[in-house]
């Protein structure tokens, strides 16, 4: 019987020792790209755009999961080709999305409503 019970042990033993110590581990940091990437859409005008630089000066309306308030702002795009046939004065409904690399909040999608 002492050998069942040892043999028992020793299973849960190396059980516990199997299982790496991060598999558990919830925090984030350790899954680059587990995160879906967080997008705020956003209704705007268009003031001007640089389709060269790929970016866009926007008359944005409030943003309160940021804690923007309505403000104009330039916005570089994540593809230059999503600026192809915005022109100022345009009507648009777009996301932004934190670029990891820049810090910036770029363009993700656009669509003209006007």
């Amino acid at each position: 019987m002492n050998k069942i019970v040892i043999a028992a042990v020793a299973a849960a033993f190396l059980n516990l020792v199997a299982v790496p110590v991060y598999a558990a581990d919830s925090h984030e940091s350790h899954h680059s790209g587990a995160k879906a990437q967080k997008t705020y859409a956003v209704k705007g005008e268009v003031v001007s755009v640089d389709q060269e630089a790929g970016k866009a000066k926007i008359r944005h309306e409030a943003i309160p999961d940021l804690g923007w308030s309505g403000m104009t702002m330039v916005f570089p795009a994540a593809d230059k080709d999503l600026l192809k046939d915005v022109k100022p004065g345009d009507k648009i409904n777009f996301t932004i999305a934190k670029d990891p690399a820049s810090g910036q909040y770029t363009i993700q999608t656009l669509q003209i409503t006007q």
